[in-house]
């Protein structure tokens, strides 16, 4: 419980490091808020995402996520994608010297 609960916030930091080189000064870049925003793109994103491929799941993830994002921060399309584009750079940075994969 405690790792899910830690990989959670990392998540959330992730969100918040990557909305603010997108969107610098957003007031609503929070960790209350990323927490949020993590838990709705999962529940709302991740299982049209996983068939992306398929084109209209992949159109519906997409629509999903700009719409939490753009709720959530106030930011538009292609911030919302840079945010998005980010949040998997910084991740996989933040796993692979960081944490070397732990928190799965």
């Amino acid at each position: 419980m405690l790792f899910w609960i830690l990989r959670w916030v990392v998540h959330a930091a992730v969100v918040m490091a990557s909305v603010a080189i997108v969107s610098s000064g957003n007031r609503s870049n929070t960790l209350g808020r990323a927490l949020l925003v993590t838990l709705l793109v999962a529940l709302l994103v991740t299982p049209f995402a996983y068939f992306w491929f398929l084109f209209v799941p992949g159109i519906i993830a997409l629509i999903a996520w700009w719409l939490v994002y753009s709720f959530a921060y106030g930011i538009g399309l292609f911030q919302s994608l840079g945010a998005g584009i980010l949040q998997v750079v910084i991740g996989a940075l933040v796993d692979n010297f960081l944490i070397h994969g732990r928190l799965r």
